[in-house]
């Protein structure tokens, strides 16, 4: 069985007091939760998270990489940065990544394959518009992305991959898919991967939901069946919001 992962993407927001309050005010439920938690602070405070984490069941994450490990690359951090500040996962492919900063399927793929290299999961994120969803062509552009993020990647590698389905059209809107939409969109990606990879490999694949999740939706959409864990934004930057978000999951 597919164990629950909620992630919390901070984007550019936070700060080093709020890595203390968050978890100062996780920290107690944690035993309890059946959902593994997930953090991706701002890069500037890995490093406070990774101490104030420490001894914790608090995964660390980023939400960048570039895809060399070294070079005359200005402002970019590199797999083994991120390695030495206690990363574990980081995000890949997000819509906002692709849509302010030109990032490609080609580059996705190439960050998934230097993460893999250092012993950091990838989380690929992939969602459609809302145009592609009006034009019912939302299938074609997710399996688009899959096949660019995954197709020179191992059956072996990808099985240390997750997924996150973020529609575009919900990120920071406050639409959200449906629950049902959401399970239907997550049932079609596990469908691709059997393809990119195997039945037995994308049965296994955890794949989050992205896209407006809150501590409202959250029960809802982490009882559907192929849905195994949330990607969320804002609230994940409300302690209170983020720990009832976690505990919807089990």
């Amino acid at each position: 069985m597919r164990k629950k992962l909620i992630a919390g993407n901070w984007k550019m927001n936070g700060s080093a007091e709020l890595v203390l309050e968050m978890c100062s005010a996780l920290q107690p439920h944690l035993s309890s939760l059946q959902s593994e938690v997930l953090i991706c602070p701002p890069f500037t405070l890995l490093r406070k998270l990774r101490e104030a984490a420490a001894g914790t069941s608090i995964q660390i994450g980023a939400q960048n990489v570039h895809s060399q490990v070294s070079g005359a690359f200005t402002g970019e951090i590199a797999a083994p940065m991120l390695q030495d500040c206690g990363v574990s996962y980081c995000l890949v492919g997000h819509s906002e990544r692709r849509s302010y900063f030109g990032e490609t399927d080609a580059l996705v793929r190439d960050k998934v394959a230097v993460l893999l290299q250092h012993a950091i999961q990838p989380v690929v994120c992939v969602g459609e518009t809302l145009e592609q969803r009006e034009q019912e062509q939302h299938e074609a552009a997710v399996a688009m992305q899959l096949r660019g993020a995954f197709s020179e990647i191992a059956p072996a590698d990808q099985q240390r991959c997750i997924v996150a389905y973020e529609p575009v059209w919900a990120i920071g809107t406050g639409r959200t898919a449906t629950p049902e939409q959401a399970n239907e969109m997550h049932s079609f990606i596990r469908q691709e991967m059997h393809k990119l990879a195997s039945p037995e490999i994308a049965q296994e694949l955890p794949i989050l939901y992205g896209g407006s999740a809150n501590a409202q939706n959250a029960e809802s959409l982490l009882a559907q069946p192929e849905i195994d864990g949330a990607l969320v934004g804002g609230a994940s930057l409300k302690p209170k919001d983020f720990l009832q978000i976690l505990q919807a999951g089990g």
